[in-house]
């Protein structure tokens, strides 16, 4: 991701309590990745959250996807969820939508998984889940 704005960040998440919370990246006033952190004490539907007429984690034309953890992969974002025990909850999900891509651009689908792959574990492992 590249841009010749500064980049900064909102974040409402606290891991500590597990209160779910967004953290969205911009440059300047223009959000590029807006994540959601949630915990819950029992798993969430990803397909239900990806389609629902909320915004929160909505994610055009999704699929699920083998990450090793239950996922799904849209044009514009992903959702993952794995179990992870803490204040919050036992399962934690976490929700990537990339508001730059056009909905019908087809061309990040590779790109929203290959980062998926890599930040969702990492997330995981900063939260201490086994």
């Amino acid at each position: 991701m590249t841009s010749t704005k500064e980049f900064h960040e909102y974040n409402r998440v606290d891991r500590s309590d597990a209160i779910t919370a967004p953290c969205i990246l911009l440059a300047e006033h223009d959000p590029v990745l807006e994540f959601r952190f949630s915990w819950d004490d029992t798993a969430t539907d990803l397909m239900y959250l990806a389609t629902g007429s909320g915004s929160i984690s909505r994610v055009t034309e999704p699929r699920s996807i083998n990450l090793g953890y239950k996922s799904i992969v849209g044009t514009d974002g992903a959702i993952s969820i794995d179990r992870c025990k803490t204040n919050g909850g036992n399962y934690f999900t976490l929700t990537l939508q990339v508001p730059p891509i056009r909905l019908t651009d087809q061309t990040h689908r590779k790109d929203v998984e290959k980062f998926m792959r890599a930040y969702f574990p990492a997330t995981l492992k900063t939260l201490g889940c086994k």
